[in-house]
């Protein structure tokens, strides 16, 4: 069993620097300012008032055509040379007010840093909008900047085709600090989880993810436990173990602690699936797309990012952060379909399928946490194909055993545009998890019926008495096209849905 400290790794960059300046707009000394605007209902041009544009461009309107902008939501429109201006300036489309959205801002945000990297702009002003709440709006604008600012580059040979905005400058003259620097370590963490999740498995190892946790804990202050091969033998961690068969590579099970030794702080833990690549092991997937099963260590990546976050913005709780992490390979050692294996609760599980592995190494995790007896318990992983079937790649999918808890997660979904929708745990979809030669089977059924149900049954039987909710994230970890602020590849949507999670459960 391996202790922290560590030396701490390089992280690299993964934020650019947002600050706030209470300067007038036209005083900006950057090259770039953006500037959203509000669509007039009845689709009539923009007006010149103070709420569509902001009061020091109400000229601006002049130089508008209808045909080219009407403030739609995320059209774009760009003054290159304006002789009233010293700056490029851009116009973005928020839609109307009445169907206004958060997320709109982040989109601001992002597409702000993005035509500043197209001009070659090293920073951007951008305009807070007139809005309703300030803080909240700054702080999605700074969040849609820092996350447009990351590009997946790092194995590149050749980067002068990519340019880096260094500093966003948010223009308000109500204060925002607060709200930014928020933004700045969710976002940053947000990004860290991207770059991590961006290795292919020859880099992204069991034993650098632990490294990974190593120097997180040692950067912020956090507690870390790596227990090594010998030790899940010792502790009878045989779901872990028996995914692991097939690799070259030792398993890892790791528990990061924050506030570990508070006792009067809400109690919660984290837990992620850490499957470095997935081959599907004796029941093998198809060639095609097997690459992005390198993504498969997605819900242990976001743990870490989820720790990061947790420890940077002092949140008043207690955290544990968990994974255990495995590559799941083809071997003459590797696990069979028909083995029958003794989880660490003492549970026997009957492996008919081999690619159903995110389960088995989740169980010993999930159920090493709950005799920790945290309040709640929640679990990321990219578990099924099902769920993106069900949901496709806007929504993850939530199944809890506790209403306040999935509640919790949902609003907090709603809030950060990291969407939920809760999926049902019925008895019979349980009855469908029985064994027929131990106490359950690893997959519900051999045809797939309610598969993303029944792998959130299986890990229920993990759980003992807890409050627990899991998301099933594999529709939402990566993207195949980037957006206004996630370039293509991995996500990082989770870091911020759980953190704004936890901080509704500690308030009640």
């Amino acid at each position: 069993m391996a202790h922290c400290p560590r030396p701490i790794a390089n992280y690299g960059v993964y934020s650019m620097q947002v600050n706030q300046n209470k300067i007038s707009i036209k005083e900006t000394k950057d090259e770039v300012i953006a500037i959203a605007v509000f669509q007039v209902p009845g689709g009539q041009p923009p007006s010149a008032t103070p709420l569509k544009y902001p009061k020091e461009f109400e000229d601006l309107s002049q130089y508008v055509r209808k045909e080219e902008f009407e403030g739609k939501s995320g059209q774009v429109y760009v003054f290159n040379s304006i002789t009233a201006f010293k700056f490029k300036v851009l116009l973005y489309g928020l839609g109307e007010e009445k169907d206004f959205n958060l997320d709109y801002l982040r989109r601001f945000g992002g597409t702000a840093v993005r035509y500043a990297a197209s001009a070659k702009s090293a920073s951007v002003s951008i305009v807070l909008p007139n809005v309703k709440n300030a803080s909240e709006a700054a702080q999605s604008i700074a969040e849609g900047a820092i996350l447009a600012s990351y590009k997946p580059i790092k194995f590149k040979t050749k980067k002068d085709d990519y340019f880096e905005v260094k500093t966003a400058n948010i223009i308000s003259q109500e204060n925002v600090s607060d709200a930014i620097k928020r933004a700045s370590a969710l976002a940053t963490a947000q990004n860290y989880v991207r770059d991590i999740n961006e290795n292919p498995a020859n880099i992204a190892t069991p034993q650098m993810l632990a490294q990974s946790a190593r120097d997180l804990s040692k950067q912020n202050g956090l507690a870390c436990t790596v227990f090594e091969k010998d030790d899940l033998k010792k502790m009878k961690m045989n779901a872990i173990l028996g995914v692991n068969q097939g690799s070259a590579l030792p398993p890892v099970l790791v528990i990061m602690e924050y506030n570990k030794d508070k006792k009067d702080v809400p109690f919660y833990a984290v837990v992620g699936k850490g499957i470095t690549f997935d081959s599907g092991g004796i029941s093998i997937k198809p060639a095609k797309g097997m690459q992005e099963m390198k993504y498969d260590k997605t819900g242990a990546v976001t743990t870490l990012g989820i720790m990061r976050a947790v420890s940077e913005l002092k949140l008043p709780i207690r955290l544990i952060g968990a994974f255990a992490a495995t590559e799941n390979m083809p071997s003459g050692t590797a696990q069979k379909p028909g083995d029958i294996i003794t989880a660490y609760n003492g549970k026997t599980i009957e492996v008919l399928n081999t690619d159903a592995e995110g389960r088995l190494i989740l169980a010993d995790t999930l159920a090493y946490v709950a005799e920790r007896k945290p309040q709640a318990i929640i679990d990321l992983a990219t578990l099924t194909g099902a769920i993106i079937i069900s949901l496709g790649r806007y929504r993850a999918g939530l199944f809890s055993n506790d209403d306040n808890l999935a509640k919790a997660i949902f609003e907090a979904g709603e809030a950060t545009f990291e969407r939920v929708w809760r999926m049902p745990l019925d008895k019979e979809y349980v009855e469908m998890d029985k064994g027929d030669f131990a106490d359950i089977k690893n997959i519900g059924s051999e045809v797939g019926d309610a598969g993303s149900i029944t792998a959130a049954a299986f890990l229920q039987e993990f759980v003992g008495e807890c409050k627990w909710a899991h998301l099933d994230i594999a529709g939402v970890d990566m993207i195949s096209e980037k957006h206004s602020y996630l370039e293509k590849g991995a996500s990082g949507i989770g870091v911020r849905l759980v953190v704004n999670a936890l901080e509704r459960l500690a308030m009640k």
